[in-house]
């Protein structure tokens, strides 16, 4: 009886992990796992070693396990179902310290791996353990090997005023383009901090965003600098989320001084007007009493020309 149900538990783990790495390919996570955890962490560059899904390794370590399994080696099979353990060990630990979603399907794939460690008798076999350990820490030498330059460079800043600009927008949103232009202009006139958030409002222009912020702070483009670039760009996303209490859309700048701070969505003439209007009467230490009524971090209520997941202008770019 044991012998069959540790059967059927790494054959459905391995069928779990043939699925999730086919909806990798696809790009179809949303079919396995509809939440917006499961469709960042499938989307992110943690689900891919050598531009092959994960899944598709671990489909293919269980393959061989319940071959393993199947002609009686038992040492061998709790050596790779520890491996395997170790190495979901690690996804779930980066899910939680670095990616902060948890993946539904990930879960029930470690929860399927613990049971086979269980029903095979592999947690009587102590050696395997090391194996598991060792596989933890040689997943995060390859996902974040010592491979990164910093640019040489130093921010030096001779703004008079405690004025700040701060723009989250897409690489490739043709209205976010023309923001950070006028607004750089705008800034440089009148010695106002800039500062670009970039995000990226679909899985199309997630690679963008990412090269975009790498190419900012390092040297070299690396699968390590890439996965930090990334984080920020998950940072980022998660602020603007959190200022507009709703779906992402750019650009979205919010314009920040020492007394008062207000959001903009979108962009045209008209929200350009205000913003310079915004910094002018902040250089002069004035505030607007449109400006005073506006409570902390509120909901944006100015709205141009948008980029979103429904409305995407770098479609047509």
């Amino acid at each position: 009886m044991r012998n069959k149900i540790t059967v059927f538990l790494i054959s459905a783990s391995a069928v779990l992990a043939v699925a999730t790495g086919i909806a990798d390919v696809f790009e179809k996570n949303d079919v396995i796992c509809a939440t917006t955890a499961c469709v960042k962490v499938h989307g992110s560059s943690f689900s891919t070693v050598f531009n092959i899904p994960v899944g598709f390794y671990a489909a293919g370590f269980l393959i061989l396990t319940l071959w393993l399994y199947l002609k009686s080696r038992q040492k061998l099979v709790a050596v790779m179902l520890w491996a395997l353990l170790g190495a979901e060990a690690y996804f779930t630990f980066i899910q939680i310290v670095f990616i902060n979603s948890l993946c539904i399907s990930c879960m029930i794939f470690f929860s399927l791996l613990i049971t086979c460690v269980l029903a095979s008798n592999a947690f009587r076999i102590k050696p395997a353990l090391v194996m598991g350990l060792t596989v933890f820490l040689g997943a995060h030498f390859i996902f974040f090997f010592p491979s990164i330059t910093l640019k040489p460079t130093l921010i030096q800043e001779f703004s008079r005023e405690k004025t700040q600009i701060e723009i989250f927008a897409s690489p490739s949103c043709s209205h976010c383009e023309e923001a950070i232009f006028e607004l750089s202009k705008a800034c440089t006139d009148t010695g106002t901090k800039l500062i670009v958030r970039p995000v990226c409002i679909s899985r199309q222009d997630k690679e963008k965003s990412v090269q975009w912020v790498s190419g900012e702070l390092f040297e070299c483009g690396t699968s390590t600098s890439n996965r930090l670039a990334e984080k920020i760009v998950w940072d980022n996303e998660a602020e603007a989320r959190k200022l507009t209490h709703g779906d992402l859309q750019v650009p979205l700048i919010l314009v920040r001084t020492d007394r008062f701070q207000e959001i903009f969505q979108g962009w045209d003439n008209l929200v350009k007007d205000r913003i310079v209007g915004l910094i002018a009467k902040a250089d002069k230490g004035t505030r607007t009493a449109e400006a005073s009524g506006l409570p902390h971090f509120n909901k944006p209520k100015n709205q141009g020309a948008i980029c979103s997941k429904t409305t995407e202008c770098h479609e047509n770019k």
